[in-house]
């Protein structure tokens, strides 16, 4: 009961398994977080359609797409993703769910 009075940072099932498919993704070799829209995105997609190294595929909510870009991103990095984090603030995650999910990440 202590726990939950001090904010203990929770997640949704949604929100895991988000986590999940951007930790997985970190760990393929040349796996790069898809840009749609972009150029460079494009250009990915068409080295994937010659080489068979397909981009992970963006999820359709932008909450959790935001949530794997970050935890993608500090787990190749090591460090924390800082310019994903005023997106998390903005689609409602708390300082202890960001800070949570950097470790797991690193």
């Amino acid at each position: 009961m202590l726990m939950q009075r001090i904010g203990v940072p929770r997640l949704t099932p949604s929100e895991w398994s988000a986590v999940s498919i951007a930790l997985g993704d970190a760990t393929r070799p040349g796996a790069m977080p898809a840009e749609q829209g972009t150029l460079i995105g494009a250009l990915r997609r068409l080295y994937g359609l010659i080489t068979g190294n397909v981009p992970p595929t963006p999820l359709s909510d932008p909450r959790l797409e935001t949530l794997r870009r970050f935890v993608f991103a500090t787990r190749r990095s090591q460090r924390i993703a800082e310019q994903y984090v005023p997106e998390l603030f903005a689609h409602g995650f708390s300082r202890a769910q960001v800070e949570a999910i950097a470790l797991l990440s690193a």
